[in-house]
Parts: C-alpha cells; structure tokens; sequence
C-alpha cells in the first residue's frame, strides 16, 4: 500500500468515527428529549364557594362569571363548591376537599361572616381567603367588595324622577352596613331629586327568600309604590314587580326584554378578580398592603347599565350630570349635612364620611327611610 492509499484510508476512518460520534450524541439528545422532559406544571387552581347555584341569575352568577372569566385568562382553575349551607361542619368538609385538590385560595361569596365562621378559616392559615365583605379583614382574610352604593345612588336619582305617586319602594333582606349603605344611598339620590318622595323598604329576611320576597313587593304595592329597587342575592323582586307592572331598577343585569326594567347597577367582578388574581401571580399572594380591596365609580368597577326608553328626560340629564360631576370628584354621596331616621346628626355641613367609617360603620338609616312591617 503506497502512501497516497494510507492517507486515503485514514480520512475514511475519522470520517467513521466523527459519523459514529454523530450517531451517539443524537441518540443522547433523543433520550433525553423522550425520557427527562421537565414535567409540565400544573394550572393554579382556587376555590369559589357560593351559598346559591352559579346559575342563579343573579349575584352567585355574576360572581361565577367574572371569576371564572379573569381565571381562564391567567391560566387558572376554578373549583365550585355551590349550595354551600352555614353550618360549620359543612364549611370544614368542603374547605378539607379544596385542599386535597391543591387549592391555595378560596372566594367565598357570602355578605356576612360569623364569628366562628372566622375562626374555622383561621385554622387554615396556608389558605388564603377572599371575603366578600368591608368589615374586617385578617392576615389570611382579605376583604374584597364594590362600592355598589355610588351607583346605587343613581338609581335613587333615576327612581325619584320616574315616580308619579311619590312612593319608591326598596327591598333588602335585613339592617347591616352593607345594606344601610347601598340604601342610604339609593335614598339620598331619591329625595334630592324629588324632596316630596317617600322611601319604603320592606325587609325579607336573608339574602334568597322568595316567598319573603314576593310578599316584600305585595306590601310595597299596598303603599302605592310605583318605582322600587332591592338588594337581594336573586330575581325574585325583579319578577315580581314585572309582573305587578312596577319599574325597578335591577340589582344584578339588565334586562332589556322586560317592559319595566329601568336599568341595573352593577360591577365588573371580571376586572376585580383578574386585579387580585393577577397580584397573586406577580407577588404570590392576591392581597394588597391594606388587606382589602374597595373599588367603585373612579376604578370604572361600577356602573349604570343603559337607561330604558322609559327613563324620562330629566332622570336621564340627572344621571349624566351627576356622572360628570363625580369622575371630576365632585357632589359626594355622603357628604355635608345628613340625619339619620332618629334625628341624628351623622355628617355636618362641611363633613365627608370617611371610607373607614362608610366600611365599617354605617350601623343605621338616612332620614327619609320608612320600614314597612
């Protein structure tokens, strides 16, 4: 073999081995590949439990749906735990099956809270806890609401200038500060734009009763109201004032296809539950420095759907006024002189309720408020 036949030989042997080389880091990074992949993640999942069905139509189907909405846009689970009772023995089944699936935060979608629903969430210190109220709120108890009451306030305006008896009529399930200010509003925007109007509320009882509430709506009929509003968790008023042939002004969603339905206040519970759930992907958990989160009008959080073409021309100017005057911070809701249905005074001439205090401590009616037994 001659010289030129060795060299020849010798390119064809590295050319094997470089080849071989190839072959062999290949099949390296095919296995790896099909045997070592990082294992994919799983989707954060959170709790809602709900007192009522998510189809309710009402507020259990508003919350399911601005939760489940901004959920699915952050890559999130939600888990539903409806028709959830009060007992507490029911709470720590359905709380135990929350954590047995990986559920690290739980919305809870009552208005009130017992003391010793509280302390059952307390022994969960690992499980964040989103409550529906302005009460109160604790290191594993964030307080999460809307502040309803500022367009509730224009509905007020609306009910005061459609009423042509001068009775408006409101029905809410009992006294508490969730309730006295949603209805002090609705009451301020009444007599400021009909000072001759009465406001009647008539109570259910709860949050869901329908006979109660059906019966409500019966007794405000009696007292010749001709415009009403509620603040119940279902339908049950609205139906029964459509079919009395009363306006009202609806408490979740609008309703166009009804005759007598005004408008709705409502709130975006889609934006509220993507800001906190978009919080907890950023910084691991969804509460904020202050441990609630309190959003309205300026948030553009709540609003008044659109006005039925049978909401008169001065109702309508009435609502955009005051619109425009708010976004500009002005015309305050519970601010300069205001009494309460005793004859106390709670706010003076050139006073503003606080928030702490609209959040915590609104324990009674505004003068003008009328109880119905």
């Amino acid at each position: 073999m001659d010289r030129s036949d060795e060299k020849r030989l010798e390119k064809r042997q590295r050319r094997f081995i470089m080849g071989v080389a190839l072959m062999v880091l290949l099949c390296i990074v095919v296995s790896v590949v099909e045997f070592h992949t990082v294992p994919k993640q799983p989707r954060p999942k959170i709790g809602l439990v709900m007192r009522g069905a998510k189809d309710d139509d009402g507020w259990n189907k508003v919350q399911y749906e601005g939760l489940n909405a901004a959920a699915k846009e952050l890559g999130m689970d939600v888990i539903v735990k409806e028709n959830a009772l009060r007992s507490i023995g029911e709470y720590r089944k359905i709380l135990n099956s929350l954590v047995s699936q990986g559920v690290q935060r739980v919305v809870v979608t009552w208005h009130r809270y017992p003391p010793e629903m509280r302390e059952l969430f307390r022994q969960y210190p690992n499980i964040e806890f989103i409550l529906q109220t302005t009460e109160f709120s604790e290191d594993n108890m964030m307080s999460c609401s809307t502040r309803l009451f500022e367009v509730q306030y224009l509905a007020g305006l609306i009910a005061g200038f459609q009423t042509k008896t001068d009775m408006v009529g409101y029905v809410a399930p009992f006294p508490c500060v969730e309730v006295n200010r949603g209805l002090n509003a609705f009451t301020i925007g009444v007599k400021r734009a009909n000072p001759a109007a009465h406001v009647k509320v008539a109570w259910s009882g709860d949050w869901n009763t329908p006979d109660r509430e059906r019966a409500a709506v019966d007794a405000l009929t009696m007292e010749n109201v001709d415009v009403l509003s509620y603040q119940q968790d279902g339908r049950t008023v609205a139906d029964a004032a459509e079919n009395r042939g009363i306006d009202y002004i609806d408490a979740h969603e609008l309703h166009p296809e009804h005759e007598h339905c005004l408008t709705a206040v409502q709130s975006d519970w889609r934006t509220v539950y993507y800001n906190l759930l978009s919080r907890h992907v950023r910084t691991g958990r969804m509460a904020n420095a202050n441990n609630y989160l309190w959003q309205g009008f300026l948030e553009h959080i709540v609003t008044v759907a659109p006005l039925s073409e049978r909401v008169s021309p001065r109702a309508r100017e009435a609502v955009t006024r005051s619109v425009r005057d708010r976004s500009k911070g002005e015309r305050l809701i519970y601010g300069g002189e205001i009494y309460d249905n005793n004859g106390v005074k709670r706010c003076d001439e050139k006073e503003i309720l606080s928030n702490e205090y609209l959040r915590v401590h609104m324990n009674w009616l505004v003068r003008g408020v009328e109880q119905v037994e």
